[in-house]
């Protein structure tokens, strides 16, 4: 299955949890995260794109997302502790302190601490869409049709990988456009989804009610999109 990263995760509703780490300062600070031993972690400046990142030599494996401008990082050394460079299109360089874990693939997103002082309104207006996002989801979930969207029923096929059948059977539209599909293992072997590779430009959250599939298994996918007015 190709890897493809989420700009977005907005994880399960019941209970709903929300992904990634935020590391939020100036180039001058020292940001401290944990990060994944054996999984690629994604790392991405807010607003920004990486341009690369360094380190000591041997001490870990990049692989770029030219696409986003986001990066994987995954270690390759015994250390608890790595030290790198995170450097953006900004001319900027983040120092992070990573430290190593036996924990799942982990997102770090820099946030410049300039850019998150807005006024109140602008907070509150961020807190109302993720609110939006998760009505969506929910309103996908239990095939219901929010007062303020129009809701379809479809039955479309939709290219995903040669182990799935992944079938589109539901849209909401609005302010947001949501979506809801079927996967399907059609393969003899048994499935395991990771959400970001069900990711494409515009999704900001994605929601798997099971990860892992047995042959002939099928769960549903919700899809929460940027609306047609952007």
């Amino acid at each position: 299955m190709p890897a493809m990263a989420l700009a977005l995760l907005l994880g399960s509703v019941s209970p709903p949890s929300f992904a990634g780490q935020y590391l939020e300062g100036s180039p001058d600070d020292g940001l401290t995260a944990t990060v994944s031993r054996s999984e690629p972690n994604l790392i991405r400046v807010e607003g920004r794109k990486i341009r690369r990142i360094q380190g000591v030599e041997g001490e870990f494996l990049v692989t770029p997302d030219k696409e986003t401008g986001a990066a994987y990082l995954k270690p390759n050394t015994d250390k608890p502790i790595l030290s790198v460079f995170v450097a953006d299109d900004a001319g900027r360089h983040w120092k992070l302190m990573l430290k190593v874990a036996d924990v799942p693939a982990e997102t770090l997103v820099i946030r410049d601490r300039s850019r998150s002082r807005v006024e109140g309104r602008a907070f509150l207006a961020d807190e109302s869409r993720n609110a939006a996002i998760r009505r969506v989801l929910l309103a996908l979930a239990r095939d219901t049709e929010p007062e303020d969207m129009t809701a379809r029923d479809t039955l479309v096929i939709v290219p995903l990988w040669n182990e799935a059948r992944f079938v589109l059977v539901r849209t909401l539209e609005g302010a947001l456009l949501g979506e809801k599909y079927q996967l399907t293992n059609v393969s003899s072997s048994r499935m395991v989804i990771d959400e970001r590779e069900l990711y494409r430009r515009g999704v900001l959250a994605v929601m798997v009610d099971s990860l892992e599939l047995e042959p002939g298994e099928a769960t549903n996918v919700m899809v929460v999109l940027v609306g047609r007015d952007g």
